[in-house]
């Protein structure tokens, strides 16, 4: 996840580009990948490309039967395929970045050494007791709209960052409390409604810890809606006071998001079922190959207008393989192991599930700040 810290106060403005090109010179290149994957794969392209051809065919039902029809076995597998392509992967990018540089191997040793260690007891009492690895399942799903959002959130700004479109601090802050009263406001509703909540997830069967007090959906609700206002009247106020409007990429982002986490029914049902592999994986699996192209693969002072091309060369080729070869170890092999000795493997795949990402949320939340130079020069240019 990108950081949310992105928003925080004293962040310089944008960097210059390192460009040696006199066309670029001064200039950051403005995506992630190029204009077709950043669409496709980061800002909800794909995700609005497959819902309609899924609403096309299907209608508005979720492809859960490889029999129906070849429409149905068709959006099955590519669902499968993107889940460990950039669903999978994007969790142990995460690992290639705290195990990269010999400097962030010394400045984030905390998060490979004694956070991994706190996984081995939570993963053994996990085999152990069935029941709390349907608590931590239920845990994950409880934060994983939180999750989304904050990343979308901060590439959301990287994109504002790169087409010089900056906020003051005062707006930065009500661009982050509108996505933060957005999470909120999911989270109220699955602890409120039980409808909202699965009863079994991918074979774990899910506890409801609630139903909370119909206030606090109430105040949640309305605390976004002000915030939207608010939002939206930033906006409003840099269109006509400075001519400038926000990025069509960042837009889109919020809005991927948001129709993720206010829609409900079988629209709901399908957004879930395409956005961690055509959005959620994807777009952090784009900015880690970028930073990490950025940082080992490009020659020094290479212009990074020339990032596309340098997605299709060997280290790029070298590193995604070896995020999904990982990621497949984790969610396939694993589970494949203890279901030889006896164990259920939707039970041993969501405890995977639960605890790579227990170590996921935490680490990210300190690997991507703008506060810092190096990381800020690299996701900038």
């Amino acid at each position: 996840m990108v950081s949310s810290s992105i928003a925080g106060t004293g962040v310089p403005d944008i960097p210059k580009s390192s460009s040696t090109t006199a066309a670029h010179a001064g200039k950051p290149y403005p995506w992630i990948i190029n204009p077709v994957f950043d669409f496709m794969f980061i800002t909800g392209g794909g995700v609005l490309l497959f819902m309609l051809i899924n609403i096309q065919f299907l209608g508005w039902t979720v492809p859960v039967d490889m029999n129906a029809s070849s429409m149905s076995a068709f959006l099955i597998i590519t669902v499968f395929l993107t889940q460990h392509i950039f669903a999978d992967s994007h969790n142990t990018a995460t690992y290639m970045r705290i195990w990269g540089s010999t400097e962030d191997r010394k400045r984030f040793k905390f998060y490979r050494t004694w956070l991994v260690y706190s996984c081995i007891p939570i993963f053994v009492l996990g085999l152990t007791k069935p029941e709390f690895t349907s608590s931590l399942v239920y845990l994950y799903l409880i934060t994983v709209f939180w999750h989304y959002a904050q990343q979308a959130f901060g590439i959301a700004l990287i994109y504002c960052y790169k087409r010089n479109y900056i906020m003051n601090n005062i707006e930065k802050e009500i661009f982050r409390y509108f996505i933060l009263s957005m999470s909120a406001y999911v989270i109220v509703r699955f602890l409120t409604f039980q409808e909202f909540s699965p009863r079994n997830f991918y074979g774990v069967p899910i506890p409801f810890w609630g139903p909370l007090p119909l206030v606090f959906f109430n105040a949640s609700r309305w605390i976004l809606i002000g915030l939207t206002i608010a939002f939206i009247g930033v906006l409003f106020k840099k269109a006509i006071m400075e001519r400038k409007f926000m990025p069509i990429p960042s837009i889109l982002l919020i809005a991927t998001v948001a129709a993720l986490g206010l829609s409900k029914g079988s629209d709901n049902s399908m957004l879930w079922f395409y956005v961690p592999g055509f959005y959620h994986g994807s777009q952090y699996l784009a900015v880690c190959l970028s930073y990490y192209l950025k940082e080992r693969g490009m020659p020094e002072g290479m212009d990074t207008w020339k990032m596309a091309r340098e997605t299709v060369r060997w280290p790029a080729v070298k590193y995604v393989g070896t995020v999904i070869l990982t990621g497949c170890f984790f969610y396939v092999g694993i589970p494949h192991f203890f279901m030889q000795m006896g164990l259920d493997f939707g039970m041993v795949g969501g405890l995977v599930l639960g605890v790579v990402n227990y170590h996921h949320f935490i680490t990210d939340a300190a690997i991507w700040r703008l506060r810092d130079n190096h990381c800020r020069k690299l996701l900038l240019s």
